[in-house]
């Protein structure tokens, strides 16, 4: 499964380690904190590929792939279905 950013959505790091997204079409703006702010990064870093954003995060967390992939797939669905992420 690979995922992209939806047209229009913009991203910002805030001082609190939380993730703006928002979004011009629909005018939506969410925050979201740190953990799934990690999950957007290493989402963009690795063109969308859940798989690989799994495998980085698991590493890098030293957690079990299958569940960060779970957390990732969690996330990417809800963003997707408020309009920020689409299926690739």
């Amino acid at each position: 499964m690979a995922i992209q950013t939806a047209p229009g959505v913009t991203q910002r790091m805030l001082p609190n380690g939380h993730l703006e997204l928002t979004c011009r079409a629909t005018r939506r703006q969410i925050e979201c904190e740190p953990v799934a702010a990690a999950m957007w990064i290493a989402l963009k870093q690795q063109n969308g590929d859940v798989d690989r954003a799994a495998a980085v995060l698991s590493g890098l967390w030293g957690t079990d792939e299958e569940d960060a992939r779970y957390d990732i797939i969690a996330l990417a669905g809800s963003l997707c279905s408020l309009g920020l992420l689409t299926e690739a």
